[in-house]
């Protein structure tokens, strides 16, 4: 998959036509209201592509609205302890959570899915960001917890977290071990970011089967300077 930086649904339409397994909606570190996700969301689907929403943060309303338009799942950034990742699918889920209920949603229908409750929740997913240094003593509750399908690594940030510059620190190395066994061991998919396609690989071989491949812009950034650099010669 890719992240969706631009609030447009033709870049969402395009990513679908791409061949792409899902696409993440970015409302973390982009521009994105309820009515861009509304517009996103509904170009993904015009051309069959899964789209989750990284939500800015663990708000149960902004989640639930996001699911209400037709958003797959939720990428939940900064997920430290078990506590968080219960209120997490509380957010997402209808049994036993919080989630308000109305099946007059897209998601429901407009009225017109008998099942959408159940169906619903059998559907949606959540994934936890694993990008903080106290997460890492803590990965075994939060994968345990019901309704969390992902543990998703977030290096930037977690590099950030440990103090560390690079991926290839002995301790990034560590972290990013304790992450794929603790997915592994609870048999949860491990997903990640990447960059660069010739990382997909190695992670793969940890276990990795959610990869987000870049995004709309570095793609478009990289297109450009491919095109720029054929044109010099």
């Amino acid at each position: 998959g890719a992240f969706i930086k631009t609030p447009h649904h033709q870049v969402a339409e395009v990513m679908g036509h791409a061949g792409l397994d899902f696409a993440v909606i970015d409302a973390e570190h982009a521009p994105f209201g309820p009515a861009d996700i509304d517009r996103v969301v509904l170009g993904a689907a015009s051309a069959g592509l899964p789209c989750l929403v990284r939500s800015p943060d663990h708000g149960a309303g902004f989640i639930n609205q996001c699911l209400d338009l037709g958003a797959s799942g939720i990428l939940a950034p900064h997920v430290t302890d078990a506590s968080a990742a219960l209120a997490l699918a509380g957010a997402v889920k209808f049994a036993g959570g919080e989630r308000g209920f109305s099946p007059s949603t897209r998601a429901g229908g407009y009225g017109g899915r008998p099942d959408y409750r159940a169906g619903a929740d059998a559907a949606s997913t959540l994934w936890c960001q694993i990008e903080d240094a106290a997460a890492l003593t803590r990965l075994d509750e939060i994968v345990a917890t019901p309704g969390v399908d992902c543990l998703f690594l977030g290096r930037v940030d977690l590099a950030l977290s440990l103090g560390v510059e690079r991926s290839d620190d002995p301790k990034m190395v560590e972290a990013i071990g304790a992450v794929a066994l603790a997915a592994r061991r609870a048999g949860r998919a491990l997903g990640v970011y990447v960059g660069d396609p010739g990382e997909i690989a190695a992670f793969r071989e940890l276990g990795a089967s959610v990869i987000i491949c870049g995004s709309d812009q570095s793609w478009l950034k990289a297109q450009g300077r491919a095109a720029r650099a054929a044109l010099a010669g």
